[in-house]
């Protein structure tokens, strides 16, 4: 096992560092404020996320009412800028897709425009709602309860187990299945996995940050393209079908490139499913989800 982790890094004493992110979450809520652009909202949701995934891992191991308490105050906000993030990122979609003089990009440039407006001034009320004083408050009353486990205790090697297996097994429905709602379920299950080490075992994440990055980075861009799909679809019956019968099949020839590249990655002998599994210890002692078979990518 030691030659998997590396021994440079320190340990912080300290899980997760939740008030951290909550402190970053109110930094990028003043930056929304004064800009709604796409980096300062997508920074602003990695925040939030972070700290509803801390909240969602320490539940399981310290149950406590003030984790519940975290994700309902952020949940208004949290849903209201990844409305906004999805009109954002299909915009920037389009314009990489089509050149300028393309009609139907014009077209779904324009609906997504009144789509944009629409959603801002739904995050503008869910930040207005959003009680800075209570979040602060629920951070230093939280902060002794997140640190009762240390970083790379038992207790999170466990749980990032049980995240890996609730993966792989999606993964394998995903393979079978082959949908747009498959896929962004490994996606999310990837993502609970990622920040479950990312958050409380350093060591591992590390050595295996830069690949679950990438691997959350493909199935990010296939749900991006899977939402864009969606909008030209709604537009089938103000353009000629031919014309949108080509935009859908650009998008599917991006989506699969990405589906091929995360795939070639969790296949065969150098599976990164494998990989992290080998680097948890107790992988074969709890129920394991079945390993996938080595494919040709």
């Amino acid at each position: 096992m030691e030659n998997l982790l590396p021994t440079a890094m320190s340990v912080n004493s300290q899980p997760g560092g939740l008030v951290k992110w909550m402190d970053r979450a109110l930094e990028c809520a003043a930056s929304v404020e004064r800009t709604f652009g796409a980096d300062d909202v997508h920074d602003l949701r990695v925040a939030l996320r972070r700290c509803r995934t801390i909240a969602a891992a320490l539940s399981e191991v310290h149950p406590s009412p003030g984790w519940r308490k975290l994700k309902r105050i952020s949940r208004p906000l949290f849903r209201a800028l990844g409305d906004l993030r999805d009109v954002q990122v299909q915009r920037i979609w389009l314009k990489k897709l089509a050149p300028p003089g393309d009609p139907l990009r014009r077209h779904l440039l324009l609906r997504l425009a009144h789509q944009e407006r629409d959603c801002r001034e739904k995050v503008e009320k869910a930040l207005g709602r959003f009680d800075r004083k209570a979040w602060r408050k629920l951070g230093r009353k939280l902060e002794p309860k997140a640190a009762s486990f240390p970083q790379e205790s038992v207790v999170f090697e466990r749980l990032a187990l049980v995240r890996l297996n609730a993966a792989i097994h999606l993964y394998q429905q995903a393979r079978r299945r082959r949908s747009s709602i498959a896929w962004h379920r490994v996606r999310i299950a990837l993502k609970e996995f990622r920040y479950v080490v990312a958050n409380f075992l350093p060591r591992r994440y590390q050595a295996w940050g830069a690949d679950l990055k990438t691997c959350q980075d493909l199935l990010g861009e296939v749900h991006d393209l899977d939402v864009l799909r969606a909008e030209t679809h709604k537009a089938s019956g103000v353009f000629d079908v031919t014309e949108t019968a080509k935009w859908r099949e650009r998008i599917e020839d991006e989506r699969q490139a990405r589906l091929r590249k995360f795939i070639a990655r969790m296949s065969g002998p150098g599976s990164l499913w494998l990989s992290w599994r080998k680097g948890l210890p107790w992988s074969s002692s709890l129920v394991d989800a079945p390993v996938p078979a080595r494919r040709t990518a």
